[in-house]
Order: structure tokens, then sequence, then C-alpha cells
């Protein structure tokens, strides 16, 4: 069983929309804590994060991805309606959380947050953010007034903005959850920190997981192709090229394909 408060957990998405769900899951995450505080630089750094999830969400094929990944996990979570080990309540709960947010993301025509896209304050603030130290006073003079308001007009602004962006967090976190709680994980050894395995091109491969015991000095570099999963350890070195781990490594990996 691996411990994950002694295991560090490397993850390789193996498609688009796995790797945009866990873009996501690290900007609300970083949401999370800006918005504990409600300071000047964290409500700074709250709009930095949400320009950088309107980015991200820049895509017209997202929603459509979004409401088939969400259908096909309804197909796989359907077939265990009938298994007496499954809490068919909570299987319930779950299918009809993951059919409304499918049709939410289908009926509606508008990018995922359009409503802040529209804002001229936002707006101004995506061109000069992509620039160093932009958003200065001198920049946006309005912005600079609108961050020496009162806490609680600030933090106001920015729950109702967030609110935009509620179904695609659950919807990221769910897809997640479900891909990762599908799978098991086995315990593997990389041989001189190299480990290789030979793979069955008609399983449909999501996310590959990778766990290191924190106490080992390495971190992995994970490559997958149609028949193949490589992993090769390295030891760590911030000043330095990363050279190979050359020792025998006990790891876990699991493979997700739910």
């Amino acid at each position: 069983m691996i411990d994950p408060n002694q295991t560090i957990i490397y993850e390789q998405p193996l498609n688009e929309l796995i790797r945009v769900c866990l873009r996501l899951e690290q900007l609300f995450y970083q949401i999370d804590h800006q918005m504990k505080e409600a300071s000047i630089l964290n409500t700074r750094n709250t709009i930095t994060l949400i320009i950088n999830l309107l980015q991200l969400l820049d895509r017209p094929d997202l929603k459509a991805k979004l409401a088939k990944e969400l259908n096909h996990q309804m197909t796989l979570l359907m077939r265990l309606q009938d298994s007496p080990q499954i809490d068919q309540i909570k299987l319930l709960t779950i299918l009809k959380q993951l059919d409304d947010l499918s049709r939410c993301f289908i009926d509606s025509s508008k990018k995922i947050g359009q409503p802040l896209r529209e804002i001229e304050l936002l707006n101004n603030l995506r061109l000069h953010l992509a620039s160093p130290g932009g958003g200065c006073s001198f920049d946006i003079p309005v912005y600079h007034y609108w961050l020496q308001q009162p806490v609680n007009i600030r933090q106001a602004t920015l729950v109702t903005w967030l609110a935009e962006f509620e179904n695609i967090r659950i919807a990221s976190s769910l897809i997640l959850k479900l891909i990762r709680e599908g799978a098991k994980s086995q315990q593997k050894t990389a041989d001189h920190g190299f480990y290789q395995e030979l793979l069955d091109p008609q399983i449909n491969l999501r996310l590959i997981r990778v766990g290191i015991p924190l106490t080992v000095p390495a971190y992995p570099e994970i490559s997958i192709g149609r028949h193949f999963l490589s992993v090769r350890f390295f030891a760590p070195s911030i000043a330095e090229r990363p050279t190979q781990y050359l020792q025998h490594l006990p790891f876990w990996l699991t493979h997700c394909n739910s």
C-alpha cells in the first residue's frame, strides 16, 4: 500500500483532456491558497490565476471533450449497478452528477468563463500581464484604484468571478478522481535507474502515475509510446545537469485506463 505522506507521486497525462485537467487542478489549488488571505498581493495573484484559467480554457472543443469523457465515465460506472459490493446510493449520486455536468457542457453554446471574457478590466490585464512586471499603476490606473478598495469589495468580486469556473472545477476534479481511484498500483524495480515494459496497444491509457519514497534522492522522466513505457530515474541537481540514478530503485507504477 502506498503511503501518500511518505511518497512523491509523478503523473504523466496521455491525452490532451487529462493534461488540461491536471493544469486546472494545479491552478485551482493555487487559487484556494491565495483566497485564504485578503491582502492586495493575494488579490493580484488570484487575478493572475483567473487570467491563466481563461487562457487555458480558451479552446472551442474543450466542452465537447469534457462531455465525452463524462459520458465515458458514466458508461463504466453503470456496469457496477448490479454489484453487491458497491454502495448503490453513492453510485447513483455520482452518476447523476456526471449526467448533470455533461448536459451543462453540451447545452451551453458559449466558452467556459465567457462572462469574464467580456470584462474590460480583465481583458486589459490579459495584455499587460503578458509583460514582465505588468499590471503596474501606470499600466492600468483603474486596476490600481480597484486594488485599494476595502477587502470585502475585492473578495466579493473574486468570489463572483470564480463562480464562473465552478462546473469545470467539479468536472475536472471528478474525472481525475475516478481515473486515479479506478486503477491499482504495482511495485516495480528500476534496474540501475531504468525501467521499461511492453504495452498492450489496445488499452486506452489515460494517465501514468509513478510513486517514489520521499527518502530516495531520485525523480523519474516518463516516456510512453504505443508499444513501450519507459521510466528513467535521475539524481536531482539544481545547479548542474542531472545524471542517471544508477542504483536499483523500487517504485510504484499505476496504469490508469478507466
